[in-house]
């Protein structure tokens, strides 16, 4: 019995090795700042390079400017909706928030399942 517990012991290791791992907070955090200045600075980096090219002082990089914090908010609402992510991530999401707000969760879910 020993053999059989320790081959139990060896595939429960095995199998937590390979499990995803939760992002934490801070993770999350970091990730929607990045999502957020990055188009920022890379607009006003092209605007400034562009303005110095074409001898156009604030025009572009006002305008690039503009357009990075549009684009980095449209990445934050596309993160928190959880848009654009691998197939299936959205749905697995929607059950966990499910799972942690309602008590019945599960009946929830059948019903929607039905309702398709």
């Amino acid at each position: 019995m020993s053999d059989l517990g320790d081959l139990e012991a060896r595939i429960d290791a095995a199998q937590d090795k390979h499990k995803p791992k939760e992002e934490s907070e801070l993770s999350k955090t970091l990730n929607a700042g990045m999502e957020f200045t990055a188009p920022i600075l890379g607009g006003i980096l092209i605007g400034y390079g562009l303005d110095r090219w074409l001898e156009t002082k604030p025009i572009f990089i006002l305008s690039l400017f503009l357009l990075g914090v549009g684009a980095g908010f449209v990445n934050i609402y596309k993160a928190s909706q959880n848009i654009g992510g691998t197939i299936g991530y959205s749905e697995l999401h929607q059950r966990e928030k499910n799972a942690k707000t309602s008590q019945n969760a599960d009946s929830e879910r059948e019903e929607s399942e039905k309702d398709a």
